[in-house]
């Protein structure tokens, strides 16, 4: 089993202080890095192991290289690049935050409403992160689930407070009450191959959710999850009972269908914000799902709409 998996399996949530923190994936890449600008409605934390590269988030580029962590926040579009040799892991989130009044839910605070997208060469979040590693490598011992415990909630606190910049200036402390929240008698149990199935389209559904405002091919989705496009694809027609690129396309148009069935947005911007080049293309592909062109659609739900209201 490989640390990431292990991780995956014992660790799926995190409690620090009043807080809970929702992992999704821990995850690590020895490929280079060239995908297209996307976004993510969670948080990624990537940290870069070896190699050099470049991180764009929002606007801003910066060079990256070994120790160097990057913050790739919710809505904020983001880009890695890196050449042969470029090593990163991450750890993919969501935080729903405590109270105040404990020091982690402070470094939390501070950390949810920063903007930081890069820190240089963190060098305690990084050896946190390599002990992590090391402890979920290997076969199973005796006190190792123990050790993840104790260890994931400290390095999630550093990188919180590493990528809550100034902000991180007003915790009282260092001191975190921290506990894991896996199902109680969960133990050391390997995690089944049906339930990394599961997770890699969990996580594929939802990066198509967070970028349906741009093409999306399945290599591109597939190197997202770190699987083959041939087992995304196999995968989806499985657990979804349809391959990707017809799930993101049937996702695109029910998304088509509310917005118009609801609002008055101009049918060209719902096209260019759910990703088709035009408005033929989109009103083509429209018509083939819902058996009535935009116009017309959107003429009978808003009509049955304000009957209703009447």
């Amino acid at each position: 089993m490989s640390w990431t998996e292990r991780l995956n399996d014992a660790l799926p949530r995190v409690r620090l202080g009043g807080a809970v923190v929702e992992v999704h994936e821990w995850a690590h890449s020895d490929q280079p890095a060239d995908g297209p600008a996307h976004r993510h409605s969670y948080f990624v934390v990537c940290r870069v192991e070896a190699g050099e590269g470049g991180f764009t988030a929002g606007e801003r580029y910066h060079h990256v290289g070994p120790g160097d962590l990057l913050f790739a926040r919710p809505g904020v579009r983001h880009r890695t690049v890196g050449a042969e040799g470029f090593r990163m892991s991450w750890i993919s989130f969501e935080v729903t935050p405590g109270p105040d009044e404990d020091d982690a839910g402070l470094v939390l605070q501070g950390f949810l409403t920063a903007e930081s997208a890069i820190v240089k060469n963190a060098r305690q979040a990084g050896a946190l992160w390599e002990m992590l590693k090391d402890a979920a490598r290997g076969p199973r011992t005796p006190g190792q689930k123990a050790t993840l415990d104790a260890l994931a909630p400290a390095l999630l606190v550093s990188l919180a407070r590493a990528g809550g910049g100034d902000a991180m200036t007003k915790s009282r402390g260092a001191g975190v009450e921290a506990q894991n929240l896996a199902d109680p008698g969960r133990g050391e149990s390997l995690e089944r191959p049906a339930d990394r199935h599961l997770r890699a389209v969990r996580m594929a559904v939802r990066y198509i959710e967070d970028n349906l405002d741009r093409p999306l091919r399945v290599e591109e989705l597939a190197k997202q999850v770190n699987v083959s496009p041939r087992q995304l694809t196999r995968l989806f027609a499985t657990l979804l009972n349809e391959p990707p690129a017809s799930y993101v396309e049937r996702v695109r148009l029910e998304v088509a269908a509310r917005s118009l069935a609801s609002t008055q947005t101009p049918i060209k911007q719902i096209a260019a914000e759910l990703g088709y080049p035009d408005v033929p293309t989109f009103t083509r592909a429209f018509a083939r799902q819902h058996q009535s062109p935009p116009g017309r659609f959107r003429r009978t739900h808003l009509a049955d709409l304000n009957g209703d209201r009447g």
